[in-house]
């Protein structure tokens, strides 16, 4: 029997049911937070590359903070 069953039956009835409840919705939160900030380092990633590439085709900075605040502008409307 694994350490997790055993702990489980040594509660009481209501109380197992409990504590697995318990369990199962600190690891969704923990999943879901990963997840989450897995997401935010892709978009973060995605938005240097684009910068780095407008600036390797030669375009000024002041080219490219327009170009990255029209794609901002573009995804708020979007949304």
């Amino acid at each position: 029997m694994s350490l997790l069953q055993e702990f489980v039956n040594l509660l009481p009835l209501p109380f197992n049911f409990v504590v697995l409840l318990t369990l199962v919705i600190c690891i969704a939160g923990i999943f879901t937070s990963l997840i989450n900030q897995i997401r935010k380092y892709a978009c973060h990633r995605q938005d240097l590359d684009f910068k780095r590439e407008m600036i390797d085709r030669g375009m000024s900075v002041d080219e490219v903070e327009r170009l990255v605040q029209a794609k901002g502008l573009q995804i708020e409307d979007e949304e």
